[in-house]
């Protein structure tokens, strides 16, 4: 998991500053040249966009050959020391579309009201 974080994301401290930049440093690079520019996308950030796109799929194989393969495995030796399964959550809870994916309300005391 470490591996593809790493693909992600920069995990050392300075992240551009180090020259350590991943698909969400080019793509907030890229998201604020189109957001600055009065004009439509340019050809290099159309582009560039369908290089970030490829990026992220050949991420995504990654981790769902990942999730395939290890988390049955890892899901059983935890079950077998008395802990709980791991879950990944589906796509839909990351857009935010999925009824139920945001967070319950808080409630006050019993009897209160």
């Amino acid at each position: 998991m470490d591996a593809i974080r790493k693909k992600i994301v920069a995990t050392r401290e300075g992240g551009a500053i180090t020259g350590e930049e991943r698909l969400r440093e080019h793509t907030d690079q890229l998201y604020g040249a189109i957001t600055s520019w009065d004009g439509p996308p340019s050809a290099y950030q159309l582009e560039n966009t369908g290089a970030l796109r490829a990026e992220l799929g050949e991420i995504d194989g990654e981790f769902n050959r990942l999730i395939s393969a290890q988390l049955p495995g890892l899901n059983d030796a935890l079950k077998g020391k008395g802990a709980g399964a791991l879950t990944v959550p589906p796509p839909a809870a990351f857009r935010g579309t999925e009824r139920g994916s945001g967070a319950a309300a808080p409630s006050g005391p019993k009897g209160s009201g």
